[in-house]
């Protein structure tokens, strides 16, 4: 898998982050073993923090006419679940430090069973969490309808992580198009970095034929979108980690463009729209970017001002006639 190599500033007590633009896969053990050979690169590279896309170890769902059960998909999404692969996440997890001089943290997204739900949820591997505990964990939030068919919709139970680098909240794909959800980390939880794990897809028509505007891939475009409005709108990082190109058994395409945000909502780095690659960014300087942003422009304080005076009661529509 090629590896695109960028560094962000000289300061290597700054962690570096690596992020994975995964093909789509429906093989639990070819995407396990995909996962091993990732860690084993950032092990090589000096990389502190490895970010995998949503469903990284089961592969994305899929819509089969021919078998109204789906039981092919039940299959492969029990078969992936968590504690049905704990031996090859505890070999990842107990190959971790914890002194800031290698790999320290793993975030991954996978299916998990929760008494009789099963849960698309987000996992924190680190030498000194239980990631097996309900507080270590994020389940999504908002779930599109094929997703609904399998699993059952998280609480508006939000995780943060607070590290040496900064604190981090996490999102799941489609809670990506929900502002509340990253507002909500950025002034309730204070967090210095979102990160996204995503199956977002490429393929949607938008046209406008007077204007000479169209657009065959629209779910794409709201990907760079969204992420960049992310970061600029919150004054956060914005880590994203997405599939990318066909699905083999649904035939959707996934947009790939996995990549990193400043807080000023500029594009830092990206990868490949078409192929699967490793995006390694060094020495990003999270906390102090962020707040070095904020002293420029902080418009937070003027907004915070005002959202604490917020009314509802009495905000209903009036219309002129």
């Amino acid at each position: 898998m090629r590896i695109i190599e960028r560094t962000f500033s000289d300061n290597r007590e700054f962690p570096s982050i690596l992020l994975v633009n995964q093909q789509p896969n429906p093989s639990v053990p070819e995407n396990l073993a995909n996962m091993e050979q990732v860690i084993d690169i950032a092990h090589q590279r000096d990389v502190n923090i490895v970010i995998f896309p949503e469903l990284c170890i089961t592969g994305y769902l899929w819509d089969d006419p021919d078998d109204p059960k789906d039981s092919q998909v039940w299959d492969q999404l029990n078969e992936g679940e968590n504690s049905r692969v704990a031996k090859t996440i505890n070999r990842i997890r107990d190959s971790l430090r914890d002194d800031g001089k290698g790999l320290e943290y793993v975030f991954y997204n996978n299916v998990r069973r929760r008494d009789k739900e099963m849960m698309n949820s987000t996992f924190v591997l680190h030498p000194g969490v239980d990631y097996t505990q309900e507080k270590f964990i994020y389940d999504k939030i908002f779930l599109p309808p094929l997703e609904r068919r399998f699993f059952s919709q998280g609480t508006d139970r939000r995780l943060t992580i607070k590290t040496k680098w900064g604190n981090f909240g996490f999102m799941v794909c489609y809670d990506l198009c929900f502002l509340e959800l990253a507002r909500k980390y950025a002034l309730r939880d204070n967090v210095d970095a979102i990160v996204t794990m995503a199956h977002w897809r490429s393929e949607a028509v938008r046209e406008y034929p007077m204007m000479n505007v169209m657009t065959d891939h629209y779910y794409g475009y709201l990907w760079d979108l969204m992420n960049s409005s992310k970061a600029a709108y919150n004054q956060v990082w914005s880590l994203a980690a997405n599939a990318v190109g066909p699905h083999p058994r649904a035939g959707s395409y996934f947009w790939g463009g996995s990549g990193v945000w400043a807080p000023s909502g500029m594009k830092v780095v990206q990868a490949s729209n078409i192929t699967a690659e490793l995006i390694l960014l060094h020495n990003v300087d999270i906390h102090g970017q962020r707040f070095r942003e904020r002293d420029d422009f902080d418009y937070q304080i003027d907004f915070s001002e005002f959202y604490k005076h917020m009314q509802e009661a009495g905000s209903c529509p009036r219309c002129l006639d």
